[in-house]
């Protein structure tokens, strides 16, 4: 990402007009003022462009300034033209296109609500269940997918099928949470292992409300494989513990996305 052009310590004016620069393909991302709650930036995207849907983790304010588009806010299509002001909460699936060039200015702003960390009562069950995960780990994400392909079947086309029938992918995620698990209180020590689970969503065009569906089936899986093992304790420590990891997925992924997007 470019630096900003401001600081927001201090004032700033500027001509908009005179920073619109197109380029050839892709869209042009200006950050004109960035803090820690909000950023404000101006993008151009030459005619033709089309950004596919996606969402922000931010609430989103778009002002358009020149050009003409089309914008699919929750499957209510917008007509983009100067002057028009449209706000996107977050986590709102949108997606967009220039009919001709069209620059806008869009303001990113952080929801205020402080999150929580994870309970160091939940660190603790998850961390003391790490053996049993170790040594029951493939047969609780090969029980997750079973569940989630039979109860959800329209995800199985995000899925590469034959990973999941030579029973790699339910190796590779039995990995994932028995790592999670040991490392729950030190989550810098997985950055590695989200960031390349994250580009691969990102590629599959995972959608941050499909990861409710994921952590059903999951801690469905937990429950029918560890049986008397799993306490309702358990249980209430695994849900807050993989909330807070998709949390930690959608933020990563969203900065994938945009970052895609700013190219």
């Amino acid at each position: 990402m470019n630096s900003p052009i401001a600081t927001s310590n201090n004032s700033f004016t500027a001509t908009l007009q005179d920073l619109i620069e197109y380029p050839t393909n892709g869209v042009f991302c200006k950050v004109l003022i960035k803090d820690n709650n909000s950023e404000y930036s101006l993008l151009c995207l030459p005619t033709g462009t089309q950004i596919g849907k996606h969402t922000s983790t931010s609430n989103i304010f778009v002002t358009v300034i020149e050009g003409r588009g089309t914008m699919n806010l929750e499957g209510k299509d917008i007509v983009l033209a100067p002057g028009v002001f449209v706000f996107m909460p977050a986590n709102a699936p949108h997606a967009l296109q220039a009919i001709e060039n069209l620059a806008f200015v869009m303001i990113k702003s952080e929801q205020s609500q402080p999150k929580q960390g994870i309970s160091q009562k939940t660190i603790d069950i998850v961390k003391s269940t790490a053996p049993i995960l170790k040594e029951n780990g493939r047969k609780i994400t090969t029980r997750m997918y079973e569940i989630m392909f039979d109860k959800y079947p329209e995800v199985k086309a995000q899925f590469d099928m034959s990973a999941q029938a030579n029973g790699s992918q339910p190796a590779k995620l039995a990995i994932a949470v028995y790592s999670y698990a040991v490392h729950i209180d030190d989550l810098e020590g997985l950055k590695a292992m989200v960031d390349q689970i994250a580009h691969r969503h990102v590629q599959a065009h995972v959608l941050p409300e499909q990861y409710p569906i994921v952590g059903e089936c999951l801690l469905q899986a937990i429950k029918d494989i560890l049986t008397d093992a799993a306490t309702e304790e358990v249980m209430i420590a695994w849900t807050e513990a993989y909330q807070t990891l998709a949390e930690v997925f959608i933020n990563r992924e969203q900065q994938i996305y945009q970052t895609a997007f700013a190219d």
